[in-house]
């Protein structure tokens, strides 16, 4: 079969491959972003006629897909009553050892994620978290990861726990089988979510950096940004030095240089104390969030971004309060200078400091090329935390100054509504999408958010990644390229037996979740799970077939070495002043870990 695949005039094998090798390499150099590269593959695939129209579209009819957008409200309704925030305070504690402020944040939050969709999980524990780290002194950077990492452990454990799971019961009802129980990958997903979190607890300590310095220590905050503030015509700075005006020895604040405006734009060398400052100056500084905040008393200095807009600020600079974002995938302010994403128009917010994988950018802030996970602190109203904290363009992650209080009346209304939509198709009374739906249409009902906060919630970019990727994985089961793939697998680690070519399936779709989404990876390989399993003779509604098929959900939802592999890698990124290359060092020990004894514990359960 190999050989006739393989064959030269099977030219819609060659065309499949060379478009998602194209699409990748695409992801990978950021030249396109996830929600953008995968619907243009999947135009090309239709406009070559490999896939028709109906097959290509049919991903957007998927119970799995049509799950996930309802489970997005849920998620916001989570999110709108606060309650996990205040379980995490509780949780957290004070430990007495490492091991057991690890063991204390990543037990609940794995056991949390197991029942609840892990990015409004990350986004409630990271402020109680930094409060934890700043009070114990304690660098972000050792428990960020750990916090994304234990809520995709918990998401691997049942049918509702990540939306990669979702995904491929969706595939398995297209296929003609049973759709996912909702523990039935808990056979595979709780023996490998236990060995990760051991993992973490005994390893996070010593494998993590710690980036803390003095600064760090004494303001409780190690990522630096940087900042530029405008001399106003009318400040008592004009005409002083730069000692006069207080702006040496400023604490937890350097500056950096000064840009005087004029004919031509020069910068101002800072060799002595005798610079004197002139209306117009824009003076660069870098600092820590908290002094930042301090830095803005300054009479006569404002945000560079709102200098044009001086009077307005003037009236309004009460009411503003700070907040960071991040970035998010696919967002559609990535690749957008900070200057042409029109802040000011667009959410009423100012940018007034930049961070990059513990970084400082050296340009303008207007200049600033945005890229998934950079961290920008806002100048915005009060307001701006009820419009855009559900925004899919960033993930609100910490309110720097007061924000409007959640809904905490209506936690325990929503604790039951979720509880009864997980325990009904359980217990196989309604399907997960008839319950996702169910417990939506009741949480608007019953007030606990509104229609236009639920409409605003579904990510429509995950929504079109998804149908795009289930297309795509239509034109490689059609092609040929599935049954490829298969025999290559086959052909290459069946001799030492199931458990090889399980693992081997698992590695391949592993590392295409790393460099493409989880979901997506799903998507396009759960075909070559198939095709493998058929042709090692196991029938659709086989145990084994089964086994085949979850091990993909789990190597897809096992994203750990790459920032932006899952979306809470990419939310605690920038927050934790983290590296590519921290994610890889400890992340690629986790998926080894996952695959090894997911493939196992599969052989275990499901062909002895």
């Amino acid at each position: 079969m190999t050989e006739e695949l393989l064959n030269w005039n099977n030219w819609q094998i060659w065309f499949t491959l060379t478009v998602i090798i194209i699409m990748v390499v695409s992801l990978v150099k950021e030249w396109l972003t996830p929600d953008v590269a995968l619907p243009s593959a999947l135009v090309i695939l239709i406009l070559a006629q490999i896939v028709n129209v109906k097959d290509a579209l049919n991903g957007f009819n998927n119970h799995g897909l049509l799950a996930i957008a309802a489970l997005f409200i849920v998620a916001q309704a989570i999110q709108e009553t606060g309650g996990i925030t205040g379980i995490a305070r509780t949780l957290l504690g004070n430990p007495k050892s490492k091991i057991g402020i690890y063991a204390r944040m990543i037990l609940p939050i794995t056991a949390i994620s197991a029942f609840l969709n892990n990015t409004p999980v990350v986004l409630m524990f990271i402020d109680p978290i930094r409060s934890f780290a700043h009070k114990n002194k304690i660098s972000l950077s050792k428990l960020l990861i750990p916090l994304s990492y234990a809520s995709i452990l918990g998401g691997m454990t049942t049918l509702v726990g990540t939306s990669t799971n979702l995904v491929v019961s969706g595939l398995m009802v297209d296929a003609g089988s049973k759709p996912m129980g909702m523990f039935e990958i808990t056979a595979i997903g709780l023996p490998a979510a236990v060995a990760g979190v051991v993992f973490l607890i005994f390893t996070a300590g010593h494998l993590l950096p710690d980036r803390e310095d003095a600064s760090h220590q004494i303001e409780g905050e190690s990522r630096k940004y940087l900042i530029d503030m405008i001399v106003t015509s009318d400040s008592p700075l004009v005409g002083k030095t730069i000692v006069q005006a207080g702006l040496r020895g400023l604490k937890g604040l350097y500056l950096v240089h000064i840009v005087r405006q004029g004919k031509n734009e020069k910068i101002v060398r800072l060799t002595g104390r005798r610079q004197i400052l002139e209306a117009g100056d824009r003076l660069q500084f870098t600092g820590l969030v908290s002094t930042i905040v301090d830095l803005k008393k300054i009479k006569g200095l404002i945000p560079a971004e709102q200098a044009e807009l001086f009077n307005d600020y003037k009236k309004d600079s009460r009411a503003m309060r700070l907040f960071e974002v991040v970035v998010a995938q696919g967002s559609p302010l990535v690749g957008l200078g900070i200057r042409e994403a029109g802040f000011r128009n667009t959410y009423n917010a100012v940018v007034i400091a930049v961070h990059r994988s513990g970084s400082l950018i050296s340009s303008k802030i207007g200049d600033i090329i945005l890229k998934p996970g950079d961290v920008l602190m806002l100048e915005a109203p009060k307001s701006f935390t009820k419009r855009w904290y559900n925004s899919t363009h960033f993930y609100l992650v910490s309110k720097v100054a007061d924000i409007t209080p959640v809904n905490h009346e209506k936690f325990n209304f929503t604790a039951v509504v979720v509880a009864v939509m997980i325990i009904l198709p359980a217990l196989g009374i309604i399907p997960m999408v008839a319950a996702a739906f169910a417990a939506a249409a009741v949480l608007i009902l019953g007030k606990v958010l509104t229609a236009g906060s639920a409409k605003r919630s579904i990510n429509l970019s995950v929504i079109i990644i998804i149908a795009s990727a289930l297309g795509i994985g239509k034109a490689v089961q059609n092609t040929g390229l599935a049954n490829l793939a298969a025999s290559l697998i086959i052909d290459s680690v069946n001799f030492m037996g199931p458990i090889a070519v399980l693992a081997a399936l698992m590695v391949i779709t592993n590392i295409f979740a790393e460099l493409v989404t989880n979901q997506a990876s799903a998507a396009m390989f759960f075909p070559v799970a198939v095709a493998t399993a058929s042709q090692l003779s196991y029938s659709m509604d086989s145990p084994q077939m089964r086994a085949f098929e979850m091990c993909i959900a789990l190597a897809a939802a096992a994203s750990f070495a790459t920032p932006l592999g899952y979306q809470t890698n990419l939310i605690v990124y920038g927050p934790g002043g983290y590296k590519y290359s921290d994610f890889f060092k400890i992340g690629s020990l986790m998926n080894i870990l996952i695959i090894a004894t997911g493939a196992t514990s599969a052989y275990y359960f499901f062909f002895r």
